[in-house]
C-alpha cells in the first residue's frame, strides 16, 4: 500500500493541468499595482474575490477587507512596511484559516497578486493577461512574480483535501496588494491578526529554500547644476556660469561606480547564501529642460541592498542610508562647484528584510519535504527584496521565500513558467503541510 507522501505525489503529477488552469485564471485579472498608491489597480479586487471563492470551498473561514492605510501609517510610523500615502480602496488583502484538528503546529502560506505594468505591449509575443500554454512553459504577466506561488500554495491545500490528509494544526492563507510598491499590505496582514507558527512566502526562487532576502533603498540624488545657452562659451562656474548637471551627474555616477567596487569585498556587505555583495544600482536618470539648454537640474535614482545584519533599531536600513549620505558627500568635496553646492539625498521608500536560521526547525522540516519532493534542499539567498521581513519580524512567523519560476524572468516581457516547475512546487509545498501540521 502507497504512503501517504506517495499519494500525495501522485495525485500532484495527476493534477498538474488543474494547476495550470488555476494559475491561468489568477493571470487572467490584470491586478496591476498602480504608480499612484491611492489607486486601485484594474483586476486586484476580481483576484482576490476569486481566490476567496476557491478558499471557501475547501472549507477555510476568510476575510477580504480594504486596508486603513492612514491608520496604518499612523500607528506603525518609522517601522517597515510603514508607508505614507497609501490608501487601499479597491485593493482589499484576502485571509484564510482552515482548522486543523488541534495540537499540531500551524503554517502560513502567503504571497501578493499585485503585478508590475507589462510595459510597451510589442515587446510581448502574447497578450500578458491572456496566458498562452506553450512548449510547457505558461506565458503571462504574473507567471513568475508571483501567481505562479500562489497557485502552487492554493493547489497544495486542494490536493491535501482531496486525499482527506489529517492535519492537526491548522493552515493560514493570505493574499496581499502592494508588494510592488513597498508591502503595506503585508503589515495590514499581519496587523489584521494573521500569524502561524512558520510561514512560506511563494516568491519565485526556481524552487529553491531562501531563508533570508535583501532590504531595499529606493532613493533620490538631486544635483542642482546652473542652466544657460548649451551652444555658446560658458562663464566660469564661480560667477554666473551655466554649470552642466549632466557632467554633474557623471562624476556622481563614477561616485558610485566606487562605493560599488568598495562593497565588493567588504564583509558586511556579503552572505554565505548570496551569490553577489550588496549593490548599489542606478535605475533612473532624469536631466534637462531644452535640447539647446545646459542641464539646470540633474536626478538620480538608486536602489540600494542591505542584509538583515545591517538592519539599525527600527528594524530598517536607517545605517545604509547614511553611509550612502556620507559617500555622496565626499565625492561633492572633489569638485569646487559641488562642494559650495552639494547633492541632496531625498529617501522615497525603505523595504525591511530578514532571515530565519537554517538550523530552525521549520527550515529543516522543509529541507527533507523538498528532498522528498525530489528538489534540491540546499538553502540559497533571494537576491530582491520580498516582504518576509514583516511576517517573521512583526508577526512572529519563521516565513521562508519558496516558488517557481526563473526569478530573472519577473518584471520581463514574456514572462513564463515552466509547468514542471509549477508541479514541483505544489508538490513540496503539499509534503512541507503534511510534515509540518500533522
Amino acid at each position: 500500500m502507497a504512503s501517504i507522501e506517495e499519494r500525495i505525489a501522485e495525485r500532484v503529477e495527476a493534477r498538474g493541468d488543474r494547476i495550470v488552469e488555476t494559475l491561468s485564471a489568477l493571470v487572467s485579472f490584470p491586478s496591476i499595482v498602480m504608480s499612484d498608491p491611492t489607486k486601485a489597480g484594474p483586476g486586484e479586487r476580481d483576484c482576490q474575490l476569486y481566490l476567496q471563492g476557491r478558499l471557501e470551498k475547501l472549507g477555510f473561514t476568510t476575510d477580504l477587507w480594504d486596508p486603513d492605510g492612514p491608520a496604518l501609517y499612523e500607528k506603525y510610523k518609522g517601522r517597515p512596511g510603514a508607508n505614507k500615502g497609501r490608501t487601499f480602496e479597491g485593493r482589499p488583502n484576502l485571509g484564510g484559516t482552515l482548522k486543523g484538528t488541534g495540537g499540531g503546529k500551524s503554517i502560513m502560506l502567503t504571497g501578493h497578486i499585485d503585478v508590475v505594468p507589462p510595459g510597451a505591449r510589442e515587446h510581448w509575443q502574447t497578450d500578458p493577461f491572456e496566458p498562452v500554454l506553450k512548449d510547457g512553459f505558461l506565458h503571462g504577466r504574473g507567471t513568475v512574480d508571483m501567481k505562479g506561488g500562489v497557485a502552487c500554495m492554493l493547489m497544495a491545500v486542494e490536493i491535501l483535501k482531496e486525499l482527506d490528509v489529517p492535519l492537526s494544526g491548522d493552515i493560514v492563507f493570505t493574499t496581499v496588494v502592494d508588494e510592488e510598491i513597498g508591502g503595506m499590505g503585508s503589515l495590514a496582514m499581519v496587523d489584521r491578526g494573521f500569524r502561524a507558527d512558520a510561514g512560506i512566502m511563494t516568491e519565485p526562487t526556481a524552487n529553491r529554500i531562501a531563508p533570508l532576502c535583501h532590504g531595499i533603498l529606493w532613493g533620490r540624488i538631486i544635483l542642482d547644476g546652473i542652466g544657460g545657452h548649451a551652444e555658446l562659451t560658458p562663464n566660469a562656474w564661480y560667477s554666473s556660469g551655466p554649470v552642466d548637471a549632466v557632467q554633474l551627474c557623471r562624476q556622481m555616477l563614477d561616485g558610485i561606480d566606487i562605493l560599488n567596487r568598495r562593497w565588493m569585498f567588504d564583509p558586511r556587505k556579503t552572505h554565505p547564501l548570496m551569490e553577489m555583495p550588496n549593490q548599489i544600482m542606478v535605475t533612473q536618470i532624469n536631466a534637462g529642460e531644452h535640447p539647446s539648454s545646459t542641464a539646470g537640474r540633474a536626478e538620480i535614482i538608486i536602489d540600494a541592498q542591505y542584509l538583515p545584519h545591517e538592519k539599525d533599531e527600527f528594524a530598517l536600513g536607517g545605517a545604509v542610508k547614511r553611509e550612502i549620505e556620507e559617500h555622496v558627500a565626499n565625492v561633492c568635496q572633489a569638485d569646487p562647484y559641488l562642494r559650495a553646492h552639494p547633492a541632496r539625498v531625498e529617501w522615497i521608500l525603505d523595504a525591511d528584510c530578514a532571515e530565519v536560521p537554517a538550523d530552525h526547525p521549520f527550515v529543516q522540516t522543509f529541507q527533507s519535504a523538498v528532498g522528498a519532493a525530489r528538489l534540491s534542499p540546499k538553502l540559497s539567498g533571494f537576491g530582491a527584496h520580498s516582504d518576509i521581513g514583516l511576517p517573521t519580524g512583526l508577526g512572529n512567523t519563521p516565513t521562508v521565500n519558496f516558488g517557481p519560476g526563473d526569478p530573472a524572468q519577473s518584471h520581463q516581457p514574456n514572462e513564463r513558467v515552466s509547468v514542471r516547475d509549477l508541479i514541483d512546487c505544489t508538490k513540496a509545498i503539499a509534503l512541507t503541510i503534511e510534515r509540518w501540521c500533522r
